[in-house]
């Protein structure tokens, strides 16, 4: 039996750019010839001079060429007579993530209204980070939106992207790589006149509810834990002093010697744009004991210091290297947890030492809000210390299973083993 051919052509029906800048009559042009990559028992005819097209191909290419045609451009003419009017080459994502990193991230050569530089988003390498490994090409660096015309992205093109990202990196990642797309995508249509942002309510992945995590460790996975940290040197250190401290993993991990004195005032850098820090926090003797334990010299200031020069980076590893620790400490697995949810444990150790929710708060760096955060500018130094001392003394009671149950006694009589060592670390801290 005879193999059957076909021929298929794409064309597109349109009314094409003339070279005085007006629009012809509408007519059809030839987009390719049809050449599936999976053709079975079918053999298609390719035409000579014309391309081979893919369906997907074929459809890509009607889009940059009804792009071309609205900027007045005929892109069926390879050449252009010398007196028709000169392309416009179409804006690609990259060129126009270059112009929106430069002015809107990086705020180059903006002023606020006292005539002084716009300090860049905070959230600048992040984004950067983003557009390069999700957006540009993909973990493995193969390609993906870099060259594409930003005038023929479709909201099919974008959901795709979304689905992809999903699969691979889940469903926070691709709604990470769609806040950054929407927010580039109305800043270019806020400068321009004809493009119109593909992105509409309703393609996020999760929802803000969804997002919310309430996971605190329970006092036995402390004790797991805080067992696990000693055996993990560096890293093991930084996360006992994640704990007591409750300061956000990059303010910890940017700890340098020379913003640490000797009794125990931590000065942590305000960053342009921050809107919340505690600033200011005297550290329990037991987070200092932590602390003097890390060595550092004038080359390698930093309290927790990497393998190079700067800080410890990068926690992948070490965190499912904590991870698999605990679980071999518990015998059984536990459940999942991240970093951030020390804070959260500690806020909550808090108030059950009996630590005010406002001054926690001031702890946390928490932004205070209304009124209050307005008027209210005492900086609570007595109080956060007091705070911070109270969370290390109830983690010692956590991690002293001995000494976790201490016996009731009446007035008058002496008091125990336990108290009295409690006592004496609170007035130790107290003289530091």
């Amino acid at each position: 039996m005879a193999t059957k051919k076909f021929s298929v052509t794409f064309w597109l029906y349109a009314r094409y750019a003339k070279g005085d800048g007006t629009f012809g009559a509408p007519s059809r042009r030839v987009l390719g010839d049809f050449s599936p990559a999976d053709a079975k028992d079918r053999i298609y005819i390719v035409k000579k001079g014309v391309p081979a097209l893919a369906l997907d191909e074929a459809r890509q290419k009607a889009r940059e060429w009804k792009a071309a045609i609205a900027e007045g451009i005929d892109p069926s003419s390879p050449i252009q007579a010398a007196d028709s009017k000169p392309a416009v080459a179409l804006d690609t994502v990259a060129t126009v993530f270059a112009e929106y990193f430069k002015r809107h991230v990086m705020k180059e050569g903006q002023k606020d209204g006292r005539g002084r530089p716009l300090a860049p988003l905070r959230s600048a390498q992040e984004i950067k980070r983003i557009f390069e490994h999700y957006i540009f090409a993909d973990l493995q660096g193969n390609e993906r939106w870099r060259d594409r015309a930003v005038a023929v992205i479709t909201r099919r093109d974008v959901t795709s992207l979304l689905d992809t990202i999903q699969d691979a990196n889940g469903a926070t990642q691709a709604d990470a790589v769609l806040a950054q797309l929407s927010s580039m995508f109305n800043w270019y249509a806020a400068r321009g006149d004809d493009f119109a942002s593909p992105i509409v309510r309703g393609m996020k992945r999760t929802k803000p509810s969804e997002r919310k995590r309430k996971r605190i460790l329970t006092d036995e996975e402390i004790r797991i834990f805080w067992q696990a940290c000693e055996t993990l040197e560096t890293f093991g250190a930084f996360c006992q002093l994640l704990l007591l401290t409750l300061q956000r993993r990059e303010k910890l991990r940017l700890m340098h010697r020379d913003y640490v004195t000797s009794d125990g005032l931590w000065t942590i850098p305000t960053e342009d744009r921050e809107k919340g820090n505690a600033e200011h926090v005297r550290l329990s003797g037991m987070a200092m004991q932590i602390v003097r334990n890390q060595p550092t010299t004038a080359t390698k200031p930093y309290i927790f210091q990497g393998r190079l020069d700067g800080p410890i980076n990068g926690f992948t590893d070490d965190k499912a290297e904590l991870d698999a620790k605990m679980e071999e400490i518990a015998g059984h697995p536990i459940p999942h947890w991240v970093l951030h949810d020390l804070r959260r444990t500690g806020k909550t150790l808090m108030i059950r030492a009996g630590v005010s929710p406002h001054v926690s708060e001031r702890v946390l760096g928490h932004v205070i809000p209304g009124v209050e955060g307005v008027y209210d500018q005492h900086d609570y130094l007595a109080e956060k210390t007091a705070a911070l001392r109270k969370l290390a003394t109830l983690v010692a009671r956590i991690l002293d299973l001995k000494g976790n149950v201490v016996p009731m006694k009446s007035r008058g009589h002496s008091q125990s083993s336990t108290e009295m060592r409690l006592k004496a670390e609170s007035d130790r801290v107290t003289a530091i």
